[in-house]
């Protein structure tokens, strides 16, 4: 977990807040997901099982980019519109481990 989340939160009290308080508004809207080339293919084979059709705009680097605004809801293609939950939390990637990181207005567990 990063260490700029707020002292004492435990990941399992931030998924809480993530899924129940604010509803992953870090994983939707009109926002790009950077995908670094070794999380593509990983992330392509989620995608496959869970049966959806990505759309990935490719980077000069080998990575990607995924546009929320491409998929219902206007969210991450891995993000449960039912539960708010990241349906590849454990593999998630870096780009969403890394995040929020700093204090961000409106969001519960970065202290902002």
């Amino acid at each position: 977990m990063p260490s700029h989340l707020r002292p004492g939160l435990t990941p399992g009290e931030a998924s809480h807040i993530c899924m129940e308080q604010c509803r992953a508004m870090c994983c939707r809207g009109p926002l790009l997901l950077e995908l670094k080339p070794s999380e593509l293919p990983s992330f392509k084979e989620d995608s496959d099982g869970l049966g959806l059709d990505l759309v990935v705009r490719r980077a000069a680097d080998g990575g990607g980019w995924i546009r929320f605004t491409d998929y219902r809801g206007e969210m991450c293609p891995m993000l449960d519109p039912d539960t708010f939950e990241c349906r590849i939390y454990d593999h998630r990637p870096s780009r969403c481990r890394e995040f929020p990181e700093k204090p961000t207005p409106g969001c519960a567990i970065s202290g902002g």
